[in-house]
């Protein structure tokens, strides 16, 4: 009997050794950098009953700044116009291109530090091939603006001294001339080469006429950049700690709004939203500071909307997610710390049933949505912001906050935090794959950056928001047009053959409606009646966004056309 009573309190230790292990917290200093601290006897989270592995060839190690890790994740792109994207990944002073199987395709040394920010990929010369942008700094000095067609041959080299820019590069055309500007905030100095503020520059390094628009202080977001009272022109709207600012094409401020010291406005880079479809656009996003808060602004007057702002405890670096989900729109927000740390709203402010999640540690990284196991609901796919035996955490909600545990969370080496699930097709079979990015920090010249792949097994079709700010240009403009974000789908509908030269036939489906848009936005093609077919001839070679109405369901394609 005395065994038995010793083996069983044996048993009871080990359980509760599993049960509970230290972990390692990561958090943001405010000098930008990422800290990380032990927290003993942490409660393990759930595992996964078949969790997903990692693609063969992944995950790939890379070199990492000693001091500064990336963060808002990668860039997804398909360079090549081979129906696959390719892995673009900002790491030290490098710009790294990696395609499906983990091979590198090239990288090229960036000027002006290193890269703190995912890149930002469009065709800038409306030429029908994509280009990278990708900005530098270093703290709070140096900084640059590196311009790279998809073959990594250098288009724009420019060190901006002493003027570091901490942020992601938006991709916009500003003055309509149908090529798009290289719209980025910079943190001057009196010794800096360009101002602090707001800067619109054009493919050959030219500002914008009207631009700078300059700040009293330090610009600390990436802008946000959208059409709010469908005139034809784009504003901008950038901030710094203390002040929001809305700004015209021109580079004339319309409005600004001061935080008075209760909030601050900075890293939680907004996104516009028409949420009921009458051309009505709203601001959302996030205050760290003495008054941490989430909100929602009309845009074109800055006024909180009805039922906002939205007081919750903690500091937040975390950028917003706007979806819609069976008709409505979602908005989800996390916080540092612990405790209610991910929140679900609607848009008049209610918090959505099942919500705000109430975790060991914050989510912080930008917050992705798709359906990843084809039961035409949408989940919720977050990073977190610790990790235990050296591995990091990617979890994933159902929309009433109940935890996936079926190929979930996933467990890539190193630290999420701040990062993200990226979305894509990296090996080009038509469905999807989430690429992550993660880090060690220990201060030291070896710490590595880690890119895993892992396949989802689930069409394209079921990705509604896959990346910072929701696409690749990082204007923060969601719309259910050329990007198709929050779109209906419409089941079974293809186009075929993509890419195409010539013809291009609508499989599954006959349209009352098409309309073909570049990916500037622009309408390139407009066909109307029963449609089953679309001439390309007449298209540039180029990615192109083919939006079907097919009944009450509207749906939006990517095509390719390769001449």
């Amino acid at each position: 009997m005395k065994r038995l009573l010793i083996l069983a309190i044996a048993m009871m230790w080990t359980l509760l050794a599993v049960a509970q292990r230290p972990a390692t917290r990561a958090y943001l200093d405010d000098q930008g950098r990422v800290m990380t601290e032990t927290v003993d006897g942490v409660p393990m989270l759930p595992l996964a009953k078949e969790g997903l592995a990692p693609m063969p060839g992944f995950p790939l190690s890379f070199g990492s700044n000693t001091t500064y890790k990336p963060m808002r994740g990668l860039a997804l792109a398909d360079l090549n116009n081979d129906g696959a994207d390719e892995i673009l990944l900002s790491h030290n002073d490098q710009l790294t291109v990696i395609d499906g199987h983990g091979v590198v395709v090239w990288s090229q040394p960036l000027v002006g530090g290193m890269a703190q920010y995912p890149p930002a990929v469009a065709d800038l010369d409306n030429d029908g091939d994509l280009e990278i942008v990708a900005l530098t700094a270093y703290g709070n000095a140096r900084g640059g603006v590196n311009v790279f067609d998809r073959y990594g041959a250098v288009m724009l080299s420019v060190v901006t001294n002493n003027n570091p820019l901490i942020c992601s590069p938006v991709l916009a055309d500003l003055d309509n001339d149908g090529r798009r500007e290289i719209v980025f905030c910079g943190r001057g100095k009196a010794s800096a080469s360009i101002a602090p503020g707001v800067h619109a520059w054009n493919l050959q390094g030219d500002e914008l006429e009207g631009f700078p628009f300059e700040m009293p202080s330090t610009p600390a977001i990436t802008p946000t950049v959208a059409d709010i009272d469908d005139d034809g022109f784009l504003e901008l709207f950038a901030s710094t700690t203390g002040m929001l600012y809305c700004i015209d094409h021109t580079g004339t401020a319309r409005y600004s709004i001061d935080a008075q010291d209760a909030y601050k406005y900075s890293y939680q880079s907004p996104l516009v939203v028409d949420f009921e479809g009458e051309g009505k656009w709203s601001l959302v996003g996030a205050c760290h500071g003495d008054n941490p808060n989430h909100y929602v602004r009309d845009a074109q007057t800055g006024d909180y909307r009805e039922g906002w702002p939205k007081p919750v405890d903690a500091w937040t670096y975390s950028a917003p997610t706007v979806v819609k989900n069976d008709g409505q729109y979602a908005l989800f927000l996390g916080v540092s710390g612990e405790g209610n740390v991910f929140y679900q709203y609607d848009p008049d402010g209610r918090v959505a049933p099942g919500f705000p999640l109430n975790l060991n540690s914050g989510i912080e990284g930008f917050i992705s949505v798709a359906d990843i196991d084809g039961d035409g609901v949408n989940e919720i796919v977050t990073s977190f912001n610790w990790m235990d035996e050296g591995e990091g955490y990617i979890r994933a909600w159902e929309l009433d906050g109940t935890e996936v545990l079926d190929g979930f969370p996933l467990r890539p080496q190193g630290l999420t935090f701040m990062n993200g699930a990226n979305f894509g097709d990296i090996d080009g079979d038509g469905n999807l794959e989430i690429v992550t990015l993660t880090y060690v920090q220990n201060f030291s010249p070896d710490d590595p950056v880690y890119v895993t792949a892992y396949a989802l097994n689930q069409p394209v079709a079921n990705l509604v928001y896959g990346t910072y700010k929701g696409s690749n240009d990082r204007m923060g403009w969601i719309r259910e047009t050329s990007t198709g974000v929050g779109g209906h789908e419409a089941e079974g509908v293809f186009l075929y053959p993509n890419p195409s030269n010539g013809l291009v036939y609508l499989k599954g489906a006959v349209a009352e409606k098409v309309e073909v848009f570049n990916v500037i936005g622009q309408r390139v093609l407009e066909l109307q009646g029963a449609v089953e077919k679309i001439n390309v001839e007449v298209l540039k070679n180029g990615i192109y966004f083919v939006r079907l109405q097919v009944g009450s369901v509207e749906q939006t394609l990517k095509l390719i056309v390769n001449h």
